[in-house]
């Protein structure tokens, strides 16, 4: 080439691919000009460096889609193997997805300003809906990352109220890379759902912040400990009102579903429905997470558990619950909401601040909360005695459980209480059983507290010896342990009685004093065996309530004459005396005339101040008395006592004989004048007997108010009609039915009719007083006084066929009803129409003659309706089922329940009918 100086060749134009350059090279030992082209240069210079999406066409001005140049630069690197793709400090729109798919790539941006639009550094704006911008997703895309980079979503809503944010899906997908990906240092600012991890484990999220809406970060599925650390969500873009009360009602800022062992720490949040809400999925739920420094401010829920069995731990956690206005706390915010089952969570520090009622409320069953340490600061605001803890009824189920580890720090509660009343959950501070050496609940010192020494028992110790145990049975030990204690006290079961042992003030007695429901309570002080109850002897002037000792007795000079007794009459042993025994007794007793009678009267005798004479005189006049027969104390008086006694008994005469009979006399029914035997008594006058129930069906006496009870004897003019005389087949009740009341169809009725003499039926008949086409099923009941219902007689259905015209209508049973003594029927009919019926009856297949209180003519063969009387009644039963006609014909129920009848509305009531032989 020419040898000419660089300056004076000609300027080049662009640069081309193929154009030539002169390239210096060594080979080792000398140097060499060579020729390469532009690309190769290129190619050289670029060979493992980072690419950058400007090399791929993206050009970062906010408005051209940027997307199709950013998936080519993707695909360009998953030929090389991965790496980096470098974003400038640009501005770059995405309105088409971005599939990281079996590569390893690292978005790597410039960083970015913080604030509510694009400022400096590297930002992707998002403006359509409809598609979702980044997804990693194959095991060759774990180990991607995403850092140094803002998003902001476009929402044109005006922030008035009803504000709704835009519906874009999650910025960032992870899905089924079966390893970690990793967001560092990302900004989403009015972002609706930012990231979405699922079966990915070992997620790691460093340094995430923005204002999000709906979610922040979701994860499923994630078995491996996903991290999350440095997280601040806050108003970044705006803190209008009508946002933030929309994020309060329903953005989640971290949802957990299937987790296991997730690390949250140094994590804040202002203005959401939950900060941390632990939810789950068809995988299932969390399991062992760990929350480390958390602070959730304006939020209605700090905690939020959802799921059944998520379990884990929380270090410290912070939750204020006012609106972002400072109108008062959030409507219905809790800043621990347990609303699952069978959790296990605990928590080392927790302060509450500010919530409508109660700060901690756990529902479900056997969940079981620890809290170290709980301060809760301004809530039960509406001032309806909300407790600090809300603790749910688990009913049948395990109760819900929580355990404090120290007392709660309660401010401004309005007088709150620490848990509701009621319910079966536990609220405690835990313990372990421990032993008397090492109490499980020390006090002052580690061998001096509290111990479970069994259970349904609870003891004390002090250094380290047992001195009280109390049972679950109502036994008191004092002293010591068991078995070498002073003092014992006994509670038996339902026990209504008790002693009550009181001290007492300088100069007074302390008492001992049985107490109770009883109106007199004896107390009992025994010893053991044959041993004594022993107490000071008091001075022998003493002539008070004291015990008196034998000590003091033998002090009065009693009791301390003589040796002991060592026979009795001559004998020993169990002595009984007799007569014998008591000399002159025989020569006093054959002397003493035997009392013939008192006061004028023989027999056993009362005397009263009346058979005393003066009494009432000397007794007004007479001092109290002083002593009896000259002697005090409980005198028994004996006939020589009573000054007169033997002569007055010695005048008097004894009862000779009684009923005219002497010795022992036994009276009888005639011995007394104006007795009835007991077997067939015949009473005169208005004799009367006890009522007995009205169910009773016994041979006890029915008394007029039993019949009455029954129903009967109370209508019509109040007497039966009177008899007559009337020779015929024909029985029928005592008056017509109900002249012109209409029955109703389906319905099964029951009439009385009394039959006083055996005989055989062998018809039954009725009359329609207003006609109608259909059909008539008609039986016989007998009333089961054991079964408290009514049978039908077998054989008694026949059927008729009712016409248009009012008639007298007569059906035969398929088997005659035989009565073999005075039985009551009960005539039933149904009806598939509804005729107007006047009365029913039955006829005698052996004639004879009968009378009834309506006359009847016999010379048709069936009852005539123009002599029916209309006196009195009778009471008619309607069955409450309905009955069902199928072809014109029905079956009777073979027994109704007295349950099942109601008096018909129509029933005149009572007297019913009695047939009898003329």
């Amino acid at each position: 080439m020419p040898d000419v100086r660089i300056s004076e060749l000609p300027a080049a134009g662009t640069p081309g691919d193929a154009d030539l350059a002169p390239l210096v090279q060594s080979n080792g030992t000398s140097l060499e000009t060579r020729r390469a082209t532009v690309a190769q240069l290129r190619g050289a210079v670029l060979a493992d460096r980072a690419a950058h999406v400007r090399d791929y066409g993206a050009v970062g001005d906010g408005t051209t889609d940027d997307g199709p140049a950013i998936q080519a630069a993707v695909n360009d690197l998953k030929l090389k193997g991965g790496g980096t793709l470098q974003f400038g400090p640009r501005v770059y729109r995405i309105a088409s997805p971005i599939v990281v798919n079996g590569v390893t790539i690292r978005f790597q941006g410039q960083g970015f300003t913080e604030g509510p639009a694009p400022g400096q550094g590297t930002w992707l704006r998002i403006t359509t809906t409809g598609f979702t911008p980044f997804t990693f997703t194959g095991v060759l895309a774990r180990g991607s990352a995403v850092a140094d980079i803002a998003v902001q979503q476009s929402h044109t809503a005006s922030q008035v109220p009803g504000w709704a944010p835009t519906n874009y899906d999650y910025v960032f997908r992870v899905e089924d890379c079966f390893g970690g990906v990793d967001f560092d240092n990302v900004y989403l600012c009015a972002v609706n759902r930012g990231i979405y991890a699922r079966n990915s484990g070992r997620v790691d999220i460093r340094r995430l912040r923005g204002q999000v809406f709906t979610v922040g970060v979701e994860i499923d599925e994630c078995y491996d400990v996903p991290r999350l650390h440095n997280v601040h969500f806050w108003t970044f873009w705006t803190s209008n009102i009508n946002v933030i009360r929309w994020q309060q009602a329903n953005g989640d800022t971290m949802i957990f579903r299937r987790c296991d062992g997730v690390f949250i720490d140094q994590a804040f949040a202002l203005g959401y429905r939950s900060m941390f809400r632990f939810a789950s999925s068809a995988a299932g739920f969390t399991q062992k997470f760990y929350i480390g420094q958390a602070y959730t401010d304006f939020t209605l829920y700090g905690l939020l558990i959802e799921a059944n069995g998520t379990d884990g731990q929380v270090a410290n956690l912070t939750h204020h619950g006012d609106t972002l206005d400072n109108i008062g706390p959030i409507a219905g915010g809790i800043g621990v909401y347990i609303n699952a089952s069978n959790t296990r969570v605990q928590i080392a520090n927790l302060r509450i601040d500010s919530v409508e009622n109660s700060p901690i409320r756990v529902n479900g069953f056997n969940n079981r909360l620890d809290i170290f340490a709980l301060r809760c600061v301004r809530f039960n605001v509406n001032n309806n005695a909300s407790p600090a803890l809300l603790l749910g009824n688990s009913g049948a189920q395990a109760p819900n459980a929580v355990y404090l580890g120290s007392p709660p720090l309660l401010e401004q509660s309005n007088n709150a209480p620490v848990v509701n009343a009621g319910g079966n959950a536990i609220l405690a501070l835990g313990a372990p059983a421990g032993v008397a050496a090492r109490p499980g609940l020390s006090v002052g010192a580690t061998n001096s507290g509290l111990f479970q020494p069994a259970t349904g028992a609870l003891a004390a110790a002090a250094g380290g010896a047992e001195v009280l145990r109390a049972t679950s049975a109502g036994a008191v030990t004092l002293g010591a342990a068991p078995g070498s204690h002073a003092l014992e006290v006994a509670t038996p079961a339902a026990a209504a009685n008790r002693l009550l042992v009181s001290g007492a003030g300088t100069g007074s007695a302390v008492t001992l004093q049985a107490q109770g429901l009883d109106t007199n309570i004896d107390l009992t002080v025994t010893g053991k065996g044959s041993g004594l109850l022993r107490t000071a002897t008091p001075a022998t002037a003493d002539n008070s309530t004291a015990v008196a000792t034998t000590a003091w007795v033998r002090l009065q000079g009693l009791g301390g004459g003589g040796g002991a007794v060592s026979s009795v009459a001559g004998r020993t042993g169990d002595v009984t005396l007799s007569t014998t025994d008591v000399g002159g007794f025989a020569t006093a007793a054959s002397a003493a005339a035997p009392v013939q009678s008192v006061a004028g009267r023989t027999g056993t005798v009362t005397l009263t101040t009346a058979d005393v004479g003066g009494f009432a005189t000397a007794a007004a006049a007479a001092a109290p008395v002083q002593s009896v027969a000259g002697r005090t104390g409980t005198v028994t008086l004996t006939t020589t006592d009573v000054g007169g006694f033997a002569t007055a008994a010695a005048a008097a005469a004894p009862v000779q004989s009684v009923a005219g009979r002497t010795g022992t006399v036994t009276l009888a029914v005639a011995d007394v004048a104006g007795a009835a035997p007991l077997a067939s008594p015949a009473f005169t006058g208005t004799p009367t007997a006890p009522t007995v129930a009205l169910a009773d069906t016994s041979t006890a006496i029915a008394t007029t108010a039993w019949v009455r009870g029954q129903g009967y004897g109370t209508g019509g003019a109040g007497t039966l009609p009177a008899p007559v005389v009337q020779s015929g087949k024909w029985l029928v009740p005592p008056v017509s039915a109900i002249a012109t009341a209409a029955v109703a169809a389906n319905t099964l009725y029951l009439s009385p009719l009394p039959v006083w003499e055996a005989m055989t039926l062998d018809r039954l008949g009725l009359r329609v007083s207003t006609g109608v086409a259909g059909n008539c099923k008609l039986g016989a009941y007998r009333w089961d006084a054991t079964n408290q219902q009514f049978a039908l007689v077998a054989g008694s259905e026949t059927g008729v066929v009712l016409t248009n015209t009012a008639a007298v209508i007569v059906g035969t049973p398929g088997t005659s009803i035989v009565l073999t003594q005075p039985t009551l029927l009960w005539i039933a009919s149904t009806f598939d129409a509804t005729p107007t019926v006047t009365t029913w009856s039955a006829a005698a297949a052996n004639g004879g003659g009968f009378q009834t209180f309506i006359a009847q003519d016999e010379t048709a063969g069936a009852p005539n309706a123009s002599v029916l009387t209309t006196n009195g009644g009778f009471a008619r039963l309607a069955r409450t089922a309905a009955l069902t006609w199928s072809g014109g014909a029905v079956t009777l129920p073979a027994t109704i329940a007295a349950t099942d009848l109601t008096r018909a509305a129509t029933s005149p009531g009572s007297p019913i009918g009695i047939a009898r032989r003329a």
